[in-house]
């Protein structure tokens, strides 16, 4: 049955809202168990709404929750990454792969040529699908075309595995904001201690083509949903640029008043109560105040 559109409009928020809210939450509510909708639509919208050049997709996800595994299992994974707090106590974990065969010469030239059979790419610019075979052969594209020849033409795994990594990245980073979309709270962790890495594979059962990436530490916040506040950022002046490496990106005040406005610029971390809250949560969760 399809949502009904009073209730699509309640669950999502405003862009950014949804931008402004995410945070690192590392303290959930063990007790409440995440509904299978919700991650289904972290899902649908990382599948959706995730760019990748050459329409590669290539990543993969595998979901866990906890509670329906076996324990042994459990302890293995956990095992892997350490035992961190915010693993143990997440209800849901998504383990983000890249898959180095998806991102291969001959995957490209398929989903471009996907995409140009879907009126995606303008064939005006010169993409056509001789034009890509010939590219991934190393010929030199027309001028309007990228140079992806370059990189297509005899790619090492090596370029394959960075590649799909990257993009994992990207679709792991989408799948946070969807999280939030959805009032969950979110992190993103390191899949494992890089040598127990084979452990989640194995633990998983992925293909030895699938480079894990992040897991994704889904479940109702513990804590409170603003995370004591928005994390340290680097100066807007320090990170962008106009025209060249030298002249700032000049910042209008009227524009950050909007956003303060709009909820993406929310009040600086610690807001009040932070270190209490923290303390209450420790108490709770059996850590050392």
């Amino acid at each position: 049955m399809a949502i009904a559109q009073e209730k699509r409009v309640g669950v999502g928020m405003d862009f950014y809202e949804v931008c402004g809210l995410r945070r690192s939450i590392r303290w959930f509510d063990t007790s409440k168990p995440v509904e299978r909708d919700k991650i289904q639509r972290i899902l649908e919208v990382v599948r959706v709404a995730t760019t990748c050049p050459g329409n590669l997709q290539p990543w993969k996800a595998v979901v866990v929750e906890q509670a329906k595994i076996p324990k042994e299992k459990r302890d293995r994974l956990l095992y892997a990454d350490n035992m961190q707090g915010a693993h143990v106590q997440a209800p849901v974990w998504i383990y983000w792969f890249g898959d180095i065969e998806c991102a291969r010469p001959e995957i490209f030239q398929a989903r471009v040529g996907a995409l140009i059979k879907a009126g995606a790419l303008p064939t005006a610019y010169g993409w056509s699908e001789a034009t890509m075979a010939n590219m991934v052969r190393g010929d030199e594209p027309a001028e309007g075309l990228p140079g992806v020849h370059e990189l297509l033409h005899d790619m090492p795994q090596e370029t394959s595995g960075q590649v799909a990594y990257a993009e994992t990245v990207g679709a792991a980073a989408v799948g946070c904001l969807a999280a939030v979309n959805e009032r969950l709270g979110t992190c993103l962790h390191m899949v494992a201690t890089p040598s127990k890495a084979q452990i989640v594979s194995e633990q998983l059962g992925a293909p030895a083509t699938w480079i894990p990436v992040w897991v994704q530490l889904v479940g109702y916040p513990a804590e409170d949903r603003e995370g004591g506040g928005q994390r340290p950022k680097l100066p807007f002046e320090d990170i962008y640029f106009e025209g060249n490496a030298a002249t700032v990106f000049e910042r209008d005040p009227r524009v950050v008043a909007e956003l303060e406005e709009a909820g993406l610029l929310r009040a600086p971390a610690p807001t009040p109560g932070r270190f209490e809250e923290l303390k209450g949560l420790a108490q709770r969760f059996g850590y050392p105040i």
